[in-house]
């Protein structure tokens, strides 16, 4: 029987005791409450997924809460908000940054400087002496206005003269977060390109900058009067290789889908205006993405150990590879980054931890790849417990159009829990 089959179970928020195999309808009229209302970051899960396993298998003790794909911080919020230290790793710039904000409370003095501050920036912003900061974008123009383009570069240019780095890199946080907007590029897709048949206008910079600020600044001064000790903090390297010298007690993840998002592309607008990366680290950067499609057929094609590890994930690799066999090639490789992934969240657990999993499924090639059950099947192998599985029908998707048979659209995520018995 199919999602689409069941009667969902309708919900205010996550019972502790969850039906195993269960289909749940979460009715929460503001699922993101305090700071994760920051940036509209792709393919972001849903807090209340982090919130119901810390408060499952973490309850009242104290815990180490860890996400390998730590996105834009919605598992490390949780785990503060819950009174848990919280870590995880992250490579996108962009990403780094919403997590640093949206998890680091500010003091009174703090948030008087940042109100003090954006005065004086939109003050300042307005005069024609200020200096323009502008991005080395290939074909700005083609991307920004010229009224947008200068007045983004003056608010820039006055954000880099904050001393105060908390204070800097939330005013950062709130312009990265209205670049897309105040750009020429599409609003629907979530990769920027500018529609040569809808032409948009932009609206202007500066009246967005505001109204951001007055929204992300509300949320902090919430957050802030938690009163949180916990810390938050990102570790060296990735979810493919964790550099960190003590054990977990749970893991909270949603890795990436199978072929399904170009995040180096997606966020290049923003890493750009920041200045962290280049047109060519960004090229690069794409190949260090799990679920990229930035590889070498040849070199993939001569390990396929992979294939072993899941009668299931050797049935569609069958399926794809006559068709395409790239596409056969970066489902191997999605779940041989997996493997891997499994592997190092297993070492950092304590036993009897968990690892709490949330990924949807793909249509590649009109084949529809169950991701969680070939998760489960390898990490049986690796020695873990399956103990739970059930799904949720995604309410607001961030991705609202069809990829053409690449991806297929999302409309369930499936939760795997995962327990470390030995």
């Amino acid at each position: 029987m199919s999602n689409k089959e069941i009667a969902p179970i309708i919900v205010e928020s996550l019972p502790i005791d969850i039906q195993d195999g269960g289909t749940y309808s979460i009715a929460q009229s503001n699922p993101n409450t305090f700071t994760h209302i920051y940036f509209k970051y792709p393919c972001r899960f849903i807090p209340e997924i982090p919130r119901w396993a810390i408060k499952k298998y973490l309850g009242s003790k104290k815990g180490v809460v860890f996400d390998p794909f730590a996105g834009s911080g919605t598992t490390l919020l949780e785990g503060v908000i819950n009174k848990h230290d919280s870590y995880g790793t992250e490579i996108d710039s962009i990403a780094k940054l919403i997590i640093k904000v949206k998890t680091t409370a500010l003091t009174k003095d703090q948030i008087a400087y940042m109100s003090a501050i954006f005065e004086e920036i939109i003050y300042k912003v307005k005069n024609d002496d200020v200096p323009v900061i502008l991005p080395e974008i290939n074909n700005l123009d083609h991307w920004f206005n010229e009224e947008n383009k200068t007045y983004l570069g003056k608010i820039k240019y006055l954000i880099e003269k904050v001393d105060d780095n908390d204070v800097k890199d939330f005013l950062n946080l709130c312009f990265v977060s209205i670049i897309k907007k105040v750009s020429n590029a599409d609003d629907i897709s979530p990769k920027p390109y500018v529609s040569t048949k809808v032409i948009k206008t932009p609206p202007h910079a500066l009246g967005e900058y505001i109204q951001v600020f007055k929204r992300y600044s509300n949320a902090i001064k919430d957050f802030s009067k938690l009163e949180i000790d916990n810390q938050a903090k990102l570790v060296e390297e990735d979810a493919l290789n964790i550099k960190l010298d003590f054990k977990v007690d749970l893991a909270i993840t949603s890795p990436p889908y199978i072929n399904a998002f170009d995040y180096a592309r997606t966020l290049r607008l923003e890493n750009l205006w920041m200045g962290d990366l280049s047109e060519k680290d960004i090229r690069e950067k794409k190949k260090d993405y799990v679920g990229t499609e930035s590889l070498s057929s040849a070199d993939e094609e001569k390990d396929l150990e992979i294939l072993t590890e899941s009668k299931l994930l050797k049935e569609y690799y069958s399926k794809i590879y006559p068709v395409d066999k790239k596409r056969a090639l970066v489902v191997k490789r999605f779940f041989a980054d997996m493997k891997q992934n499994l592997e190092e969240v297993r070492r950092i657990l304590e036993v009897g931890g968990h690892y709490v999993i949330v990924i949807g499924n793909s249509t590649i090639r009109k084949v529809e790849i169950e991701s969680w059950r070939v998760i489960e099947d390898i990490a049986k192998n690796l020695g873990f417990d399956s103990e739970l599985h059930f799904d949720y029908i995604i309410q607001n998707p961030y991705i609202r159009i069809p990829r053409k048979n690449r991806g297929g659209k999302i409309n369930f995520d499936h939760v795997l829990v995962l327990r470390k018995s030995k």
